[in-house]
């Protein structure tokens, strides 16, 4: 023992001095003599705790040094000032160790009363310096530790110890169920039926050693302020629901009545909150919905009067399909809940529909309205989508209006509802299940019946092996017997259930009604009277039930009297009276006022009284369909098809037709028909189709859905959709009718004419299909003429002339179309001025000898255009009579003299239509009179009407010539209203350009051409502008664009193209082999082919015609025009004796003898000539000598042909006089002299050549000529003189050689003077001409004839068609020859290389 206090001594030295390894090793031998000495275990303590990373063992040695003296304060002392000490608490001595040692160090402190503050000073350092602290401070300040137990009244309550717990191990345990549920989450399947189940368990990893459950009921028991504990224990059930909703399957039911214990405890105590309250109502489970305990409901709704289900609950308590009764309650105490119930609300929510309608029911003795509680329902079911007794009470008012249809959505959610439930709670929901399986059956039974029958049946039969005493689940099935009319099995399973229940009235007015269908009328009426009289009660269900049964008593002896006549009709006035009872009973029965229209109808033939019962039965139930049919088919006969609609439509929306509207249609074409009448075609196409949805064989339903398809634009469906209608009924006439207005539409007139021919064939007396007929053949006719068949339009139109006079002579038929029609046909005469002619005059008086003009006195005056004033007038021509006849086409449409009666539209277009004739006729004619009448027109049509894009536009035209301003007016007006069109656009342009505006001009037809660049207008001007500014290639360029873009139709363009195309070739020395001169020239004669038949008589037109046919040699054709041309002048000098006519007849007269000329009519040519020389010679201008040099070579030509050289000698040296420097007039002349033949004449014309070159150079084409010459003389000694100088051509000699002439000539010199060499004669020349022209067939005829043939099949290479031929067959290739054919069949020598082939 000596020794054990000497190494103390030394140990304790040893700290003083601070050499703590030392003492600590003196120390262990201390231990190491006595194990348990407790100053050895406070020195080591005292030494570890100064020494660097021995934290560890001083702490243990502490606290084996206050194991061993645990009442000794000086081991604690030293341990506390460590324990304190920075980094010790929690890296060494965890949290938890720390307060438990706090809690050993209180109670020795308290032993040796001494003061506690130093300690909990250090515990309140502690707590706020390490928050992660708190968890393991509130679970030693739990009730009952020892810690607590003595330092809990200094530090913290155990209720707000046990709150603090609560909340870190609530976050930690959400926390970490978070944590698992985004890891695991990506490894299941949204898919999977079983997700959320997955989900929800996923926390049961957590909740299952969840310690919460036991400190919420800790904290419940010892908690003494009311507020809060109802607040923790709304948080207890919340952490207990989730727990539930995670926990297997097998432990849920346990787990499950337990928490539903704690609800209903809750409950019991009046708790506030509203979670507990809506769990109550729909973990209850109630068997029957009237079997709930109203004061408590009464009780929710006054404690939460703004929560849907307290809504919901309170709306069907006071429903009149339930059971209670409300007005049991003292009204006065009830009023004044309801005020303080209002006080809340407006101090809570602003929510004013609950205002409202807790002011209803103040002012009804607390209860709702029938209507405010359907509208509280549907606010409020909206708000409590997750509640199964909200929608199972829904579902059942909806079942109890018969609204099945609006229920099926609330039971399905509802089943849905509570499989969730049952699923994730393990709500054991048996009687609230078993009611959403009846409500669904019953309503498959009634909602689209007969589809959902089956379904309906297999739930009756599943309720029926889970609960086989289920009456409604038998009654279930025998009503759909009833429903599918089967009523042997309904007798048969009805009275199973009545020998079960005799006193279930439902079956036995069932079970009667069945037999009364069965023809046991009797027996039928028995049941029926013994179940109303024991039926008691006066609520709404029981007398609902009342006016069943007595209506199908009245039915019973309805149908006992169709089976058997009784004597004076006694079973029908039985019926009556049991109606007029029923109607006493309840008054909103609707199937008895339909039975009663149905008994006036039949039995007492009284239609007025019939009509007023179907109507009140139809207010009542809108499925009445024998009631909507009755007063449907009363207002379609009156033509009051508005009503026919609204009766329809109303059918239609009504649940309780859904049924009967599966095989009956008429109701979706009536409402067809109403649309087609109001000319919505769009929505009557639906209508139409689901007509034909229920009766795909109903023709008018197909029919009305054409005309539908035919109203929108969608031509081709209607075509088919008639072609149906045809093919159910082929005798319909209307089907036939309306499918060739459909053809017409489409422009498919070639088949809708002859069906229209063949209706009017059989029915001629009908007025609207004659006049479809007429105005289809005008349509065609117009179809026609914009395709270019002109002639054969014209003679549609007479066809339709015919049938118009047919309307009006045999039909006395005078209607507006009629006149429009006839006035469109007369157009194409004026259109088509060449069938004039065929104007059918005597058909026409006799169609306008029907009526008089009528309202048209004003433009009469000024136009001066009666029947009386053409009949009278006798020197009109084919024209003139033509547009007259066309204005008063227009003038007949005028329907009376006032025209107040029409709506502005019309009698804005009336007038219209007549200045459009009128300005025509002013275009036609040029006469003042009708453009004056036209602006009279197109003024009162503005008048009537001041948006009409067509009478501004037709106005701004006829003023173009008579006030500037007025027309650039109307055309602005005009694009204001229309800024798309193009017309407008290019009218107002060419405005412009009248009067010398380009860059106006110009303006307008490029924003046209940007908007509308296909079309032909903008660019017709932008030519016009460019050729006034005298650029005549561009123009002309334009010109042809334009022309082709109108596809060669419209009249302007191809006039202005044939002017320009002349204008471009005419005078620049083209030659005639130029293939794309002919080509365009050939284009332009068939342009000017077509302008012809729209205006024959156009001078200029026929000039150009001339031209053209001259260039194409085409001389037959011209001589004709040229005769027509000239007879036509002379006429106009003969009235007009104007100057500028004759000179142009010389001028005419002049082409007219070079056509004979061309005709080899020399004789014919000599007068011609000489008659325009002598009218020519009176006249003096540049016109003046080109016709006499023409005139010259006419007669020298014709002098020449005819042998008579000295003439033609004398011609020829007129023109040298004329135009000595005229290239084209020398060659002539040296070609002539050259042809006579003789050495005088050939020499004559070389020396005219040498001449020429002399004083003019020489160029191409006298090189050429003289080298021929030279060659044909043969000329040896002068070979290759010539032949230098073909060789030395410059390179825009040799391109200007476009028919490569120069390498031919090189060839035959060639040939001629190196006659021993012949073979290669002309080869490097052709050599050349091929390297610098390619791209030239000819270069390598000569060459490579595969090569040239190459090279001419080229797109660029312009080659004509029989040239291509004899390329091909010189191949001597079968299948070139076929090509070769193929090109030209009349090619000859392609024809017999063929025959060589075989």
């Amino acid at each position: 023992m000596s020794e054990v206090k000497q190494l103390l001594k030394e140990a304790k030295i040893e700290l003083s001095r601070a050499d703590y390894e030392e003492a600590a090793a003196i120390s262990e031998q201390v231990l190491k003599l006595d194990p348990e000495n407790y100053f050895a275990q406070v020195f080591l303590g005292k030494s570890y705790s100064c020494i660097e990373n021995k934290m560890k063992d001083a702490v243990s040695h502490y606290v084996a040094a206050t194991d061993l003296l645990p009442n000794n304060m000086l081991a604690w002392k030293g341990f506390f000032i460590l324990l304190n000490s920075e980094g010790v608490v929690p890296s060494t001595v965890s949290f938890d160790d720390y307060f438990n040692l706090c809690g050993k160090y209180a109670e020795t402190l308290i032993q040796n009363e001494l003061p506690l503050v130093e300690l909990i000073h250090e515990l309140r350092v502690m707590k706020k310096k390490f928050p992660q602290s708190h968890e393991s401070f509130y679970r030693h300040m739990r009730p009952g530790t020892p810690m607590a137990e003595r330092l809990g009244r200094h530090l913290i309550t155990p209720q707000d110890a046990l709150k603090g717990l609560i909340t870190i191990i609530n976050d930690r345990e959400l926390e970490s169920i978070a944590k698992i549920v985004s890891r695991e989450r990506l490894r299941l399947s949204t898919n999977d039926p079983d997700y959320q189940i997955k989900i929800n368990a996923l926390a049961w990893e957590v909740f299952n050693t969840s310690e919460l459950d036991d400190l919420y009921n800790q904290l419940i028991n010892i908690l003494d302020d009311d507020d809060t504990r109802a607040k923790y224990e709304s948080l207890w059930l919340e952490y207990r629901i989730r727990v539930l909703k995670s926990m297997p399957i097998d432990l849920k039911l346990n787990f499950f009545f337990k928490v539903k214990n704690m609800v209903e405890d809750m409950v019991l105590v009046d708790h506030g909150s509203l979670l507990v309250w809506s769990l109550y109502f729909e973990w209850h489970d109630y068997e029957d919905l009237d079997k709930m305990d109203k004061n408590l409901i009464l009780k929710f709704f006054k404690k939460f009067p703004t929560e849907p289900l307290a809504m919901i609950l309170y709306a069907w308590i006071c429903s009149s399909f339930s059971k209670y009764d409300i007005s049991e309650f003292d009204n006065n105490d009830k009023k004044n809940e309801k005020t303080e119930t209002i006080r809340e609300s407006e101090t809570e929510t602003e929510d004013d529909e609950l205002n409202e309608l807790v002011e209803n029911e103040e002012e009804d003795s607390q209860t709702l309205k029938e209507d405010d509680i359907l509208i509280a329902l549907n606010d409020n079911i909206s708000k409590a989508q997750n509640n199964a007794l909200a929608h199972r009470i829904i579902s059942q008012y909806y079942i109890f209006s018969k609204e099945y249809e609006a229920a099926l959505p609330y039971i399905k959610k509802g089943i849905s509802l509570v499989s969730h439930k049952i699923r994730d709670l393990g709500c054991q929901l048996i009687h609230t299940k078993r009611e959403f399986s009846l409500t669904l059956a019953t309503c498959y039974t009634y909602v689209d019946a007969p589809q959902f029958h089956n379904a309906a049946m297999t739930l009756f039969d599943r309720i029926l092996q889970e609960s086989p005493d289920n009456t409604r689940a038998k009654m279930g099935k025998g009503i759909i017997y009833i429903e599918r009319e089967n009523w042997q099995d309904a007798n048969k399973l009805l009275k199973e259930v009545i020998n079960e229940y005799p006193d279930n009235l439902d079956v036995l007015s069932e079970l009667g009604w069945t037999k009364a269908n069965l023809g046991q009328y009797d027996e039928a009426i028995e049941m029926l009277s013994s179940a109303l009289r024991m039926i008691t009660g006066n609520d709404l269900r029981t007398t609902t039930f009342r006016a069943l049964t007595l209506w199908r008593q009245a039915k019973s002896y309805i149908f006992k009297e169709a089976a058997n006549v009784s004597q004076g009709l006694e079973n029908i006035k039985l019926a009556f009276k049991i109606l007029v009872q029923l109607i006493k009973v309840l008054d909103t029965y609707a199937p008895a006022y339909s039975t009663l229209g149905d008994l006036y109808t039949t039995y007492y033939k009284d239609s007025g009284r019939a009509f007023k019962c179907y109507y009140k039965a139809f207010e009542l139930d809108a499925g009445d369909h024998i009631a909507a049919n009755y007063m449907t088919e009363v207002y379609a006969k009156s033509n009051n098809w508005s009503s026919a609609v609204q009766i329809a439509e109303r059918l239609v929306k009504a649940e309780k037709a859904k049924r009967v509207l599966q095989t009956m249609n008429w109701p979706y074409r009536v409402i067809g028909i109403g649309n087609l009448e109001r000319q919505q075609e769009s929505d009557s196409i639906e209508w139409f189709q689901s007509a034909i949805r229920v009766d795909p064989n109903d023709v008018e339903s197909w029919i009305g859905l054409g005309q539908a398809y035919l109203g929108c634009g969608r031509i081709e469906a209607s075509i088919k959709v008639f072609e149906k209608a045809i093919e159910l009924d082929s005798s319909h006439t209307y089907a036939k009718y309306f499918k060739s207005i459909a053809l017409s539409e489409m422009g498919e007139f070639t088949e809708s004419i002859p069906l229209l021919k063949e209706i009017t064939g059989t029915h001629p007396e009908e007025e609207t299909f004659q006049v479809s007929l007429a105005t289809t053949l005008v349509n065609y006719a117009y179809d026609l003429y914009y395709e270019g068949f002109l002639m054969k339009s014209i003679s549609i139109v007479l066809d339709s002339i015919e049938v118009m006079k047919f309307i009006v002579s045999e039909l006395s038929c005078s209607v507006q179309n009629l006149w429009i029609s006839l006035s469109r046909a007369l157009k194409l005469f004026v259109f088509v001025e060449s069938r004039i002619d065929c104007l059918p005059v005597e058909s026409l008086v006799e169609i306008f000898s029907s009526k008089g003009l009528i309202g048209t006195k004003d433009v009469d005056q000024i136009d001066d255009v009666e029947l009386k004033t053409i009949l009278a007038s006798s020197d009109e021509d084919n024209i003139t009579i033509g547009c007259q006849f066309l204005i008063l086409a227009a003038k007949y449409a005028i329907p009376s003299e006032n025209l107040t009666e029409y709506a502005a539209t019309v009698r804005s277009a009336l007038w219209c239509n007549i200045g459009v004739t009128e300005l025509t006729a002013s275009l036609v004619l040029k006469e003042a009179k009708f453009r004056d009448a036209a602006i009279f027109s197109f003024k009162r049509s503005i008048k009537y009407q001041s948006n009409t894009t067509e009478a501004w536009i037709g106005l701004g035209i006829a003023t173009m010539d008579v006030n500037y301003r007025v027309s650039q007016h109307c055309f602005i007006k005009a694009v204001a209203l229309a800024p798309k069109d193009i017309e407008i656009s290019f009218n107002l342009a060419m405005l412009a350009l009248k009067n010398n505006d380009l860059e106006f001009a110009e303006q307008i037809l490029m924003r046209s051409q940007s908007v509308a660049p296909q079309d032909s207008s903008p660019w017709l001007g932008l030519a016009l502008i460019l050729e006034k500014n005298g650029n005549t290639a561009d123009s002309c360029s334009l010109f042809a664009h334009s022309f082709i873009l109108s596809n060669g139709r419209s009249k302007m363009s191809q006039l202005l193209y044939a002017k320009s195309t002349l204008q471009k070739y005419i005078g620049n020395e083209n030659d005639e082999r130029n293939i794309q001169v002919v080509e365009e020239l050939t284009t332009v004669i068939n342009a000017l082919d077509q302008y012809f038949k729209k205006e024959p008589e156009n001078a200029f037109a026929l000039e150009c015609a001339l031209l053209t046919l001259e260039r194409l040699h085409n001389f037959k054709f011209a001589n004709n025009l040229s005769e027509k041309l000239t007879e036509l002048l002379e006429s106009r000098f003969e009235k007009t004796q104007n100057e500028n006519e004759l000179f142009n007849f010389a001028i005419i007269r002049a082409q007219f003898a070079r056509i004979q000329l061309g005709l080899r009519n020399f004789k014919s040519a000599i007068e011609n000539s000489e008659l325009s020389q002598g009218i020519l010679a009176d006249f003096s201008n540049d016109r003046v000598i080109s016709a006499q040099i023409s005139n010259h070579i006419c007669l020298g030509l014709s002098y020449f042909f005819l042998d008579d050289f000295d003439e033609t000698l004398a011609h020829f040296q007129e023109l040298l006089n004329i135009s000595k420097d005229s290239k084209n007039l020398v060659l002539l002349i040296v070609k002539v002299l050259y042809e006579v033949g003789t050495p005088d004449t050939k020499l004559i014309a070389m020396q005219e050549l040498t001449d020429y070159v002399k004083t003019q150079g020489v160029d191409l084409l006298t090189t050429l000529t003289i080298a021929a010459m030279t060659i044909l003389d043969k000329k040896k000694e002068d070979f290759r003189t010539i032949l230098k100088e073909l060789n030395t051509m410059n390179l825009s000699d040799m391109i200007l050689d476009t028919y490569k002439e120069s390498p031919l000539l090189i060839e035959q010199v060639e040939r001629s003077l190196f006659q021993d060499k012949a073979v290669d004669a002309g080869k490097n020349t052709w050599q050349r001409t091929a390297f610098l022209f390619p791209n030239d067939y000819k270069s390598w005829s000569k060459l490579d004839k595969r090569i040239e043939r190459r090279v001419s099949s080229n797109s660029a290479c312009k080659i004509t068609a029989q040239k291509m031929s004899d390329i091909y067959y010189s191949s001597k290739n079968q299948r070139n020859i076929q090509r070769s054919l193929f090109l030209c069949p009349w090619n000859e020598k392609a024809v017999m290389a063929l025959k060589e082939c075989f």
